[in-house]
């Protein structure tokens, strides 16, 4: 399951520049979501309505990250079964594909893939309309619509439509071992800036996007602000920051089992990782007896969502939203949390349904005030875009 762990960077760093050209050709280098995108795309969306018993009795075709289709024993069949087991499971069977970052899905739909669904983060739920290559949703369709809170829907929300159905959501920070690591030397809370400190040069480690290594960067710089939007000279301030932490790193990463295994086996005393990796760290039995902790800096975490998109492109909208409908139930949400650690975006009567309460007291599940800001950061378009990714391409790269 370890691609499904690749997901959460904006960009993956082999296809910013193609990415970024794209993009400005599709007229959306710099746009943010929610209601500041409200104007961007052309035309206002009219609110979409579908009627799936009308729609032709074809496979409906998913593009998502392995570990989410339908598999029971790689993947997440509690996503889709009560779609399968619906009226029309066995008329308009699903069939997945697997993608391999949203960098890579955004382009593989550009270039004529057409599926049903697509589950991309929400920091690119703009550039995929204003490309034209995804329709607005029907909320109707979605029973559950109303328990997702408004927060996680305003990235999707684009000229008066919903885009985005918000499925999974989560933090990103470092996780620490606090018998090796305090922050004495910088400030003496939990901190970014600890990544300056060249007492664990070597021993730490981040993930290789290059928004995500400015965003760690420009918060050790400002403090408790957005670090996604930044001015032309904030951006120069963290990308020298960013190549100053590049000093003190063992590496980036690519894939989150494998700073997890480097964590484990002693090569590691800090890294950044998703909460799923936090809890495979925490839990391993090589780091029994130690403290393992999952930092809440002063000046907040990041949290990535992702969920489903509905392609311009589909003949069977109504069975697509049925199906998409089937990843956002309680029961879907619980799931994807005692199983991935991860938070559904879902949250009406979820807690209750979470078997091990131990996951929503640590994740914060049950506390809204860690999910927004100043505490956490949520995803959205980095800007200025191509400025932003090219200094974190060359964070990586110099």
């Amino acid at each position: 399951m370890d691609a499904r762990m690749n997901r959460r960077g904006f960009v993956a760093l082999t296809g910013a520049t193609s990415l970024a050209a794209f993009l400005a050709a599709c007229g959306g280098s710099s746009s943010s979501g929610g209601a500041a995108a409200t104007g961007t795309g052309g035309s206002s969306a009219k609110a979409a309505s579908f009627d799936p018993a009308t729609e032709p009795d074809e496979p409906l075709s998913v593009f998502t990250w392995a570990g989410y289709d339908d598999s029971p024993k790689d993947g997440a069949p509690f996503m889709w079964s009560q779609y399968e087991q619906g009226p029309y499971g066995s008329k308009s069977p699903l069939k997945f594909t697997l993608l391999d970052d949203d960098t890579q899905a955004l382009a593989k739909v550009a270039s004529g893939f057409t599926p049903d669904i697509i589950h991309p983060c929400g920091g690119y739920i703009v550039k995929w309309q204003e490309a034209g290559l995804i329709q607005a949703l029907d909320t109707t369709l979605l029973p559950d619509w109303a328990g997702i809170p408004d927060t996680l829907k305003e990235p999707g929300f684009i000229n008066d439509a919903y885009y985005h159905l918000p499925f999974d959501t989560g933090f990103t920070s470092l996780t620490y071992d606090a018998d090796a690591i305090d922050f004495s030397t910088v400030g003496g809370e939990e901190t970014w800036k600890v990544l300056l400190d060249d007492r664990y040069k070597g021993k730490m480690s981040l993930f290789r996007g290059p928004d995500e290594v400015i965003e760690i960067a420009a918060l050790a710089n400002r403090g408790a602000k957005d670090p996604t939007v930044l001015t032309l000279d904030e951006l120069a301030a963290a990308k020298e920051t960013a190549m100053k932490m590049k000093l003190n790193l063992r590496n980036y990463w690519t894939s989150q089992n494998d700073t997890v295994n480097d964590f484990v086996n002693g090569n590691l005393i800090a890294t950044s990782t998703w909460p799923d990796g936090f809890w495979k760290i925490k839990n391993h039995p090589k780091m029994k007896g130690r403290n393992i902790k999952y930092m809440q800096p002063i000046e907040g975490r990041m949290v990535w969502v992702c969920g489903m998109v509905l392609s311009a492109q589909s003949q069977q909208p109504g069975r697509a939203m049925v199906a998409m409908a089937s990843t956002n139930t309680p029961q879907a949400s619980a799931d994807l949390t005692d199983l991935f650690q991860y938070a559904g975006a879902q949250k009406e009567g979820v807690a209750a349904l979470i078997k091990d309460k131990d996951l929503i007291k640590v994740f914060g599940i049950d506390d809204p005030s860690l999910w927004d800001a100043p505490k956490a950061w949520s995803q959205k378009p980095v800007e200025p875009y191509a400025e932003y990714i090219a200094a974190g391409t060359e964070v990586l790269d110099g």
